[in-house]
Parts: structure tokens; sequence; C-alpha cells
């Protein structure tokens, strides 16, 4: 039986969808489809967590991210460019199939949500991007980092939405 899936528009849908895909077995092909489309858009494969240079990646943000002030971070431009904006609303959907799929890749996705925040500014996106990072930053012991960039989330996403 083929099932006919409709275009999902929330986050909420996305992660609905994906777990019924996951029951169905097609959670793989969603990954699949995304990572060729991110491929189209010039992006690279993902590295797992245990990716020696993903984890060199990571301490250079982070290194980055600290000399960074908050002041900065919150006052970034707020980036209309098509292809930044359709490339970090993949990553973000993405990311919420890898919970389910392949945990493992969620690093290198927050990692460039980061990198193309910080390069071409602020995108509705931008939020999760941070949000993923900390959630990385926790998990690697990094717990008072991770929280500081927990903290954007809702300040970006109103700045954005005003």
């Amino acid at each position: 039986m083929t099932s006919r899936l409709k275009p999902i528009n929330t986050r909420a849908g996305l992660a609905v969808a994906a777990r019924s895909l996951h029951h169905e077995g097609l959670l793989k092909n969603l990954m699949e489809s995304s990572m060729k489309t991110l491929a189209k858009l010039g992006e690279q494969p993902l590295r797992e967590i245990s990716d020696k240079t993903l984890q060199a990646d990571m301490m250079t943000m982070n290194e980055m991210m600290r000399s960074t002030p908050d002041d900065y971070i919150l006052n970034l431009h707020e980036n209309k460019a098509k292809k930044i904006v359709i490339t970090m609303k993949i990553w973000s959907d993405l990311c919420l199939v890898l919970h389910l799929a392949k945990p493992s890749l969620i690093g290198d996705v927050s990692l460039r949500m980061v990198d193309l925040t910080m390069t071409n500014g602020l995108v509705s996106s931008s939020p999760l991007a941070f949000t993923y990072h900390g959630l990385n930053l926790v998990a690697t012991g990094s717990v008072k980092e991770g929280c500081r960039f927990g903290r954007y989330h809702p300040f970006i996403s109103f700045l954005i939405m005003k």
C-alpha cells in the first residue's frame, strides 16, 4: 500500500509525520531525501559525533562563541536570502528526524546551523540552531555554556517575529 504524504507546514506536524514514517519504516527515506536536497544546496554529508574533524570544528566554534558577547548575537541582522532560509529550515526539520533515526548526527547539524546564523544573520530557524547547539554542549559536559545558548531561543524568536 502506497500512502500519499501531504506537505507539512509546522515543526509539530513534522514530528508527528516523522514518528509515523518511523513506524512505517520510511524514516530513513525521509532522512536521505533531506540530505539529497541539502547536497543540491551545497551542503556536505553529515559527520558522526565521534568524528575527530567534527569534534575539532565544534571546539573551534565553542571558542569563537565564548568570545562573542550576547549583545552581538541578539543584534545580528535578519537574513532573508531564500537559499539560507531554506537550508536552515531543512536542517532544523532534519534534526527532528535525526532524534528518532540517528541522534549521533545532530552535533554536526547544530554546528552547521550556528555557523550559518553567525555568518549570514538570523532566520526563523536560528533559535533552534542555538538550542540544539546548547543541548550538544550540555551533553559533552559544558552545562553553563549550553544553558547560555538555551536562553537565546525565546529572545531571538521575539526579535525575528517583530
